[in-house]
């Protein structure tokens, strides 16, 4: 039995989020959301393992696509002692250039939007350097698909291997317009509440491929628009643009394949915009609400 099946014993996943809207807020806040463990089970919620809640097939060293999240230096990826967990702590910035950095250039990231006189009328308030945070978030290495879906919080629904947070396809209490969307950098992302984030696919990491793009926060990964086996948009996936097969971190024989997600490849509105998640949950996000 391979790591990451629908098939291994249900484990539960603790989240250190931040929840909330998209929106204006003020600068140097330190967000740190501790969401409780939903699970009945009266075992540990940090992943350490020491209340015997160990899972079937334990690992000794971090799994290769962990190491991917440890390729920039605004994101870290550990192994519990048990070697059941992983989790991913995070600032909330990227490593990656976008107009919302300060326009100084004191980070040597700042670029020019495509259209700086319609960015700058749309931007949302806030530089991503106005920002200090701290998304954690911990996962088992054998994740299960869920017997009922849920839907995904306002806020922090995942962590990119950039650094910076994932969050759904809506707008406070609406959907992501063509209004919000004009004040997008290049990587389809803007500021608010008080932090960085994604709502669309992120060009800086996946652009039409099928490259790893992070974590979501039931512990399943998601990936660019195309299937890697296949090469081509995957058509067998489910209303959360997810499906069973092989990944560039999985052996190549069928019983290697895992669940995980895609970048929706269903254009949104008006020109090449294409959602990061609009789905629910499939695995289990416990104690987000």
């Amino acid at each position: 039995m391979t790591l990451f099946t629908k098939k291994n014993a249900l484990i539960s996943a603790s989240l250190l989020l931040l929840l909330g809207g998209c929106g204006g807020s003020s600068s140097e806040d330190t967000n740190t959301v501790s969401v409780p463990d939903s699970s009945t089970d009266s075992g540990d919620t940090d992943g350490s393992g020491d209340s015997g809640n160990a899972c079937e097939n334990p690992v000794s060293a971090l799994p290769p696509i962990f190491l991917e999240f440890n390729t920039s230096p605004n994101v870290t990826a550990t192994l519990s002692e048990d070697g059941c967990f992983v989790t991913i702590e995070a600032n909330g910035r990227p490593n990656h250039t976008s107009s919302y950095w300060d326009a100084g250039n004191a980070s040597g990231l700042y670029v020019e939007a495509e259209d700086p006189e319609l960015f700058n009328q749309r931007r949302s308030p806030g530089d991503i350097e106005d920002y200090n945070n701290l998304f954690q978030l911990t996962v088992p290495i054998e994740p299960e698909l869920a017997q009922t879906p849920s839907a995904t919080p306002l806020g922090a629904i995942g962590i990119a291997i950039s650094g910076a947070p994932i969050f759904n396809d809506s707008e406070g209490n609406g959907d992501v317009s063509l209004g919000v969307i004009q004040g997008f950098d290049r990587n389809g992302a803007h500021t608010g509440p008080s932090t960085y984030h994604y709502h669309l696919e992120p060009a800086a990491i996946s652009y039409d491929d099928d490259k790893l793009v992070g974590i979501m926060s039931d512990g399943f990964f998601i990936y660019g628009r195309r299937d890697y086996e296949t090469g081509e948009y995957p058509t067998d996936v489910d209303a959360s643009n997810g499906h069973v097969g092989l990944t560039p971190y999985t052996g190549t024989s069928s019983e290697d394949a895992v669940y995980h997600y895609h970048i929706s490849p269903e254009q949104y509105l008006n020109g090449e915009n294409y959602l990061i998640f609009p789905g629910d949950f499939q695995g289990t996000p416990n104690g987000v609400n």
